[in-house]
């Protein structure tokens, strides 16, 4: 059995980053389910020959109905330690998601999220912006690492007032 689900990733491995209309990547489509589900899909676009020259990281713009705005960052961001990043590696992957195709879906359900954490601890939302910060990622001869960072508001939600 062991050696069964050792051959089923490794087949998994081996077709995941073919294109979406190639046969080997559509033989894998439903069995791979568990897999994105669970958040152990992966990608090679930050390893050679093109790796990623860009950071994103997410923010969320909170203001209160007493009129008292705050900032929000997901738990990746506040793990400073090696150790303590690599715990949070699911929600870096979360992260990663909101930012590819199809994670504008995503929005609404984590400001919903953000609204019911703030409710739970006795505060009352009255808006969120979901924010995208940006930074390319420099030439490693250059002397300056990151390039400028850039803030783009990439949703709003309001509360509905009953």
């Amino acid at each position: 059995m062991t050696d069964l689900l050792i051959l089923w990733l490794l087949l998994f491995l081996w077709c995941w980053d073919h294109p979406t209309d190639h046969a080997l990547r559509r033989l894998i489509l439903l069995p791979a389910r568990p897999l994105v589900y669970l958040g152990l899909w992966h990608s090679w676009a930050m390893f050679a020959p093109h790796p990623v020259h860009l950071n994103r990281r997410l923010v969320a713009l909170v203001t209160f109905t007493d009129g008292v705005r705050e900032q929000w960052e997901p738990l990746s961001a506040m793990a400073g330690r090696t150790w303590h990043r690599m715990l949070f590696v699911r929600s870096f992957k979360f992260e990663f998601s909101l930012f590819s195709p199809g994670g504008e879906r995503l929005y609404r359900p984590v400001c919903e999220f953000l609204a019911e954490e703030a409710l739970g601890a006795g505060r009352l939302v009255q808006s969120i912006e979901l924010i995208r910060l940006t930074q390319t990622v420099n030439n490693w001869k250059d002397r300056e690492r990151f390039g400028p960072e850039r803030a783009d508001v990439i949703f709003r939600w309001s509360a509905v007032s009953v």
